[in-house]
């Protein structure tokens, strides 16, 4: 039985300070209910207490990468419903396919942030309803 999501959460993955801070101003803004997380096993956690409608998620960070966070959605909690972007300085071809064949919804590299973000949170909280 799939989990169900908090229609306006966000869960911000991210180990830099200063972009978790400014990704969560400008969501909150947005009128999203937004928490983060440091890591990727913190991100775990938060996901499984919170439950939310999106996660946003680096790839580059501290115990656990993006990678392994989406490696660990699908083996340990598949019957969590979560729309996955990732947001990261990675764009190589390699790291595009490879997200996305481990699950995530889309990708964004951290230099396009300030015009896609909103537009592309909104469309995969359309798609998940």
């Amino acid at each position: 039985m799939a989990v169900r999501a908090n229609a306006r959460r966000v869960l911000v993955a991210e180990d830099d300070a200063l972009v978790r801070d400014g990704l969560r101003a400008r969501l909150s803004a947005a009128g999203y209910e937004v928490h983060t997380a440091r890591s990727g096993t913190e991100a775990l956690q938060r996901i499984v207490e919170i439950r939310p409608a999106v996660l946003v998620l680096d790839i580059n960070m501290p115990e656990m990468d993006g990678f392994g966070v989406l490696e660990a959605l699908r083996t340990y909690h598949p019957d969590v419903e979560l729309k996955v972007l990732v947001l990261t300085a990675r764009q190589t071809a390699e790291d595009v396919q490879r997200a996305m064949a481990l699950g995530a919804h889309d990708y964004i590299v951290k230099s396009q942030v300030k015009v896609s973000l909103l537009n592309r949170v909104e469309r995969l909280l359309r798609q998940a309803a």
